[in-house]
């Protein structure tokens, strides 16, 4: 992969979106800001399959840093829909795989590879290519939607002594802090550096800081937050303006008080009076948080099942 592959790639893309509907969908920006990504290195990490010089898969390495010994690589990729059943797709996962064990031997510490991919849970092609590779299923998440027309609810008033704002101007170090610790525990998670997070929150295009809330406590201190995110090529393909949840936390001395369906409530409701169609969010079904609940009772409805594989 080279920067010079993004237009093809994006039109890859765009040609499995039109038959795998997975209601995810990106532009020629939204590529060439993945190829910037500092944590790999494009012509290792990040490969193409051409037919008669016209790309027709790629597949990619998405790795997080290292954490208790471990250091989580992500497996994505995808084949136009043209050229599948030709044993592109079984010559990219396995490749890609290897690659991610050597990425982690690479990094010269005695750490543990843990090699995840994600797909559609009626993927089963998907679901194959994994597992010839060693990856099994392992959990499972819930798309939901918010549809914005007939979201019935206002913005609710803040608790006394709580200061709600955006994120405009907010101090990303301290927020990325505040993410980790009410995170810490959860299944899965990984810490985000200062690097991870300026490459996926803090400089990236998607971020709508001005629909990003903060709430803070007495003290001052980070007691909940949202993070709002747009994906321009929703617009641009299917005219759908969509506002994205990326991030719901709220602080451990600052829960069972409804922080989180306040804001997102509050989220909803803001969204609705800024003109969005609808809004959306994915959850672990085992949240232990009983996060799929509450989403449900602010608004949204599951549209989407998908299942997260893991290396045994």
């Amino acid at each position: 992969m080279t920067a010079a592959d993004a237009a093809a790639v994006d039109d890859l893309l765009t040609a499995a979106e039109a038959v795998d509907r997975t209601d995810e969908h990106f532009n020629l920006e939204d590529v060439l800001e993945e190829v910037e990504n500092p944590m790999i290195d494009v012509s290792r990490d990040w490969l193409v399959a051409e037919v008669d010089g016209r790309v027709v898969g790629q597949s990619r390495l998405l790795p997080r840093a290292p954490a208790a010994g471990r250091v989580s690589v992500a497996v994505d990729g995808t084949v136009d829909p043209a050229h599948r059943r030709q044993g592109i797709g079984s010559r990219l996962v396995p490749l890609m795989v290897e690659r991610a064990r050597e990425y982690v031997r690479e990094l010269g510490e005695d750490l543990v590879p843990v090699i995840t991919g994600h797909a559609p849970s009626d993927n089963a092609d998907q679901a194959a290519l994994f597992a010839r590779s060693g990856l099994h299923p392992d959990r499972w998440s819930f798309v939901m939607i918010a549809d914005l027309a007939t979201w019935v609810g206002d913005e609710p008033e803040v608790p006394d002594g709580y200061r709600l704002t955006t994120w405009e101007g907010i101090d990303h170090e301290e927020m990325r802090e505040a993410h980790n610790r009410a995170f810490a525990g959860h299944y899965g998670f990984t810490p985000w550096t200062a690097q991870m997070w300026d490459q996926w929150v803090a400089s990236v295009r998607s971020l709508r800081s001005e629909h990003s809330l903060v709430l803070r406590g007495p003290e001052g201190d980070i007691a909940a937050y949202v993070q709002t995110s747009e994906f321009e090529a929703m617009e641009e393909a299917i005219g759908v303006k969509e506002a994205y949840v990326a991030k719901v936390g709220t602080l451990e001395a600052h829960r069972r008080r409804g922080l989180a369906a306040l804001l997102l409530s509050t989220a909803l409701a803001r969204y609705r009076a800024a003109g969005f169609d609808r809004a959306a969010l994915d959850v672990d079904s085992e949240n232990p948080t009983g996060a799929l609940g509450l989403y449900e009772r602010v608004g949204f409805r599951t549209t989407m099942r998908w299942t997260s594989y893991r290396s045994t």
